[in-house]
C-alpha cells in the first residue's frame, strides 16, 4: 500500500462512524486490509471507503442461503431460487422480500452471501485466477454486463471456502491489499451457484459492483438495478 493511501486506526474509525476497537476486530477478522508499523495498524483507504458504502441501514441481513435465493431470483433463475430458499415459506418470504427491498438501496442486507478478503498476487497469476473452473467472474471482472469493457488491472470472483487453501497456494496469494478480490461461499450453497458460462447471476455482479473503488462501475451498476 502506498503510504499516501494509509489512515490510522483513529482516522478509519472516524470515516467508518465506529469506535478503534471496532476497527481492531475487523483487522483481526481480515475484513479490514491492514499493514503493522512499529507498534501501530494502518489501513487501506480504499478498503475503508468500501467498508463505509456496505454500510448497513435498519433491519437483519438475510442468511447466505436466503441472500443468494434472492439475487438469483432478481436473475430471472426462479427454478434455482425456489431451490436455493428451500420449504415454501421461504420461497414465499424470499418473493415477498425482494418485491418490498429494492436491490440498489438494500444490497448491503445481502451481504452474508459471501465472506469477502483481498490478497495480492504476481499480475501473471490474475488470468489464470479467472480460468480457473471452480470461481465465478462478478463485479468488475464481469462487468461487461453494464457496459464496463476492456481488460480490468484487479480480478473479482466468488468462490467456495472449501477450496480457499487450493486457490490460496496455487497462486501465491498473499492476504493484504492487492488486485484480487475473492469471495467466499459456503461449501452447502456453492453447488447451486455452478454454472457452465462460469459467470456469477446478474444480479449478484450488480450488487458487487456497488460496492466497486470505481464510481463509473457504481454508477452504471446502480442504474441496471432501476426497476
Amino acid at each position: 500500500m502506498p503510504d499516501a493511501s494509509l489512515l490510522s486506526v483513529r482516522e478509519a474509525a472516524d470515516r467508518l462512524g465506529v469506535g478503534p476497537v471496532a476497527v481492531r476486530q475487523h483487522i483481526a477478522s481480515g475484513r479490514l486490509p491492514a499493514v503493522k508499523r512499529a507498534r501501530s495498524w494502518w489501513l487501506d483507504e480504499r478498503a475503508v471507503q468500501r467498508m463505509a458504502r456496505q454500510r448497513p441501514g435498519g433491519g437483519r441481513p438475510l442468511s447466505q442461503a436466503m441472500a443468494w435465493a434472492v439475487l438469483l431470483l432478481a436473475s430471472g433463475d426462479d427454478i434455482t431460487a425456489e431451490d436455493m430458499a428451500g420449504r415454501d415459506r421461504y420461497s414465499s418470504r424470499m418473493r415477498a422480500w425482494l418485491r418490498d427491498h429494492p436491490l440498489r438501496e438494500y444490497a448491503p442486507r445481502l451481504r452474508h452471501r459471501a465472506e469477502t478478503e483481498e490478497f495480492d498476487v504476481h499480475p501473471s497469476e490474475l488470468g489464470r485466477i479467472l480460468d480457473r473452473p471452480d470461481v465465478l467472474a462478478t463485479g468488475i471482472s464481469a462487468g461487461d454486463v453494464v457496459g464496463l469493457l476492456g481488460q480490468a488491472s484487479a480480478v473479482e470472483v466468488y468462490a467456495p471456502a472449501g477450496h480457499r487453501h487450493a486457490i490460496v497456494a496455487e497462486h501465491a496469494l498473499v492476504p493484504r491489499a492487492g488486485p484480487v478480490r475473492v469471495r467466499w461461499v459456503g461449501d452447502d450453497v456453492w453447488p447451486r451457484l455452478e454454472r457452465g458460462d462460469l459467470r456469477a447471476p446478474r444480479a449478484a455482479i450488480l450488487v458487487d459492483l456497488l460496492e466497486s473503488d470505481e464510481p463509473r462501475a457504481r454508477r452504471e451498476a446502480a442504474r441496471a438495478l432501476v426497476p
